[in-house]
């Protein structure tokens, strides 16, 4: 079960679980865990407040996993929080999804790691999604499918950006501009970023992968007491 906090405090999970239940894995499956993890970010994030839509929620969190993002955050200032729609082929299994409805404590608590914020606006009074820095962490926000952003918001953004069209159309699908910003912002972050500060480093990959095998294991304490008495014995 995919694990929801409601503030920044990070769920610990055993240190010696991806050892000792990995090995039930094929070795195809264990590399590519391993692999989609030393390519894991917390650099950017995706935050969606609002979004009502559960294929829109889970077309988001799909995208965010599939670009490598692994801190996504749901801040819902005036209406409850809907189930994941099936969209999302189970991304939110292997990303870190946090519920706020306090907008206070989530930006202090964006502030106290360092990050910016952008969302995206209309043109004209905005830079151009592929103009936005990414020299400080970023948390980019999209609005309520409706009503946009809200405008509590708005004394907090730091960068306020646009995703040029050409066409007759004046907008994207929420879904469709979050691809859009997620794929560009971490294609560049590869690209312009060093490795070291754009993706996790070994002890976050390790944390990480201890926090997936657990998740998808049945029971995993009564599976790693049963293992360490077994190689304790």
């Amino acid at each position: 079960m995919s694990v929801w906090r409601n503030n920044f405090e990070d769920v610990h999970y055993p240190n010696d679980a991806w050892e000792l239940l990995s090995p039930r894995l094929s070795p195809l499956r264990r590399e590519r865990m391993q692999r989609v993890a030393s390519q894991r970010t917390r650099h950017l994030r995706l935050v969606l407040q609002d979004v009502f839509d559960p294929h829109n929620v889970g077309a988001c969190l799909r995208s965010a996993e599939a670009f490598g993002i692994l801190c996504c955050d749901q801040v819902n200032l005036y209406q409850k929080f809907g189930k994941i729609s099936t969209v999302s082929r189970g991304a939110d299994q292997w990303l870190e999804v946090r519920r706020f409805t306090d907008l206070g404590l989530y930006l202090k608590g964006l502030r106290e790691r360092g990050f910016k914020v952008a969302a995206a606006y209309p043109a004209g009074t905005s830079m151009p999604l592929a103009e936005l820095p990414l020299d400080e962490p970023l948390a980019v926000v999209f609005g309520n499918e409706r009503e946009g952003l809200h405008k509590a918001w708005q004394d907090h953004v730091d960068y306020r950006f646009t995703i040029p069209m050409y066409g007759m159309v004046e907008s994207f699908n929420i879904s469709v501009s979050a691809a859009l910003t997620l794929h560009s912002l971490t294609e560049r972050g590869r690209v312009e970023l060093p490795q070291d500060k754009f993706l996790l480093d070994a002890a976050a990959q390790k944390r990480l992968l201890d926090q997936w095998i657990c998740r998808h294991s049945h029971n995993p304490d009564d599976e790693l007491a049963r293992l360490r008495e077994q190689s304790s014995g």
